[in-house]
């Protein structure tokens, strides 16, 4: 994929453009140069010390430059053709053997990286960022299954991914991790529905998402069994005065209906998940989501 303000050297060649223009460039500070590429202010944040170690951003940060919505993560996931082994340098960063699902991971000063595979030859593009495909399938291999579930379903629901594409991607994965993965919906309209409706699916309880409401015009996020709403913020900062009262006027109109309503934060799914499992576990112990709304 393209990134803007990222150039290939030998994308500028088929571009046409003269060496001396290039020359010119670099030395009025238009672009800087982190061979084989050639940078411009328009250049993303953090892809410029990724590309200067000889890597390129895949997994989380690959999905992220894509358009995917990303749960957050600590360091750089990266691509490398040829996997690099303990010991070996980096452009001066050396690898330690340390192991995850993932691979290899460095530490660069305080960074960390994730390196990822497969053993390629040699760079398959000129592109800053692997497609969408490898992209998802290095984070298939790398992330707990619920996190990948929410870059598919981020894709699906943006329309940055078909699902004949989604489907030919999981068919290429082991059994072990496309079986789950099946599940993976068009609809999700927040990595943190996606979390909470993965978790209650995962321990069978009955959970259906973007239900209807009783009126027919609006959606709720998650209803659990009969008449328990779950509504999932997706915002890491809740500063909008309007969509603060939208979703609060929707939650009184549901708990008029005799729905139980819980709001859950995307702090509270992503920093402090398992304290919200765990009280999310105590409400299904009671089952009260079995009766049907009290009007």
């Amino acid at each position: 994929m393209e990134v803007e303000g990222v150039r290939h050297r030998a994308r500028l060649r088929e571009d046409g453009v003269p060496q001396g223009t290039v020359r010119r460039w670099l030395r009025k500070g238009v672009m800087s140069s982190e061979q084989p590429w050639y940078i411009t202010e328009a250049a993303p944040p953090g892809i410029v010390p990724v590309l200067r170690l000889g890597v390129r951003p895949t997994c989380l940060d690959g999905a992220s430059l894509h358009g995917l919505w990303t749960p957050p993560h600590p360091g750089a996931h990266v691509f490398r053709p040829r996997q690099l082994h303990a010991g070996e340098e980096l452009r001066g960063a050396r690898v330690h053997p340390v192991r995850r699902r993932s691979g290899t991971v460095i530490t660069l000063a305080e960074e960390e990286l994730v390196l990822h595979g497969p053993a390629l030859r040699s760079w398959p593009d000129h592109d800053p960022v692997p497609g969408l495909a490898l992209v998802l399938t290095h984070a298939a291999h790398c992330l707990p299954v619920e996190k990948t579930a929410v870059l598919f379903e981020s894709g699906l629901q943006r329309g940055l991914l078909t699902r004949r594409e989604a489907e030919r991607i999981l068919a290429s994965l082991p059994q072990r991790i496309r079986r789950p993965l099946s599940r993976i919906r068009e609809d999700a309209e927040s990595g943190t529905e996606t979390i909470v409706r993965w978790w209650m699916e995962s321990r069978r309880f009955p959970v259906r998402p973007q239900v209807l409401f009783p009126e027919g015009r609006r959606r709720m996020d998650l209803l659990v069994g009969k008449s328990w709403v779950i509504e999932c913020d997706s915002r890491e900062f809740h500063d909008d005065p309007l969509s603060y009262d939208v979703d609060r006027a929707r939650d009184l109109y549901l708990a008029s209906r005799g729905y139980r309503v819980t709001r859950l934060s995307w702090e509270q799914v992503f920093l402090r998940w398992e304290e919200t499992q765990a009280m999310l576990l105590a409400i299904l112990r009671r089952g009260e989501h079995r009766d049907p709304p009290s009007r």
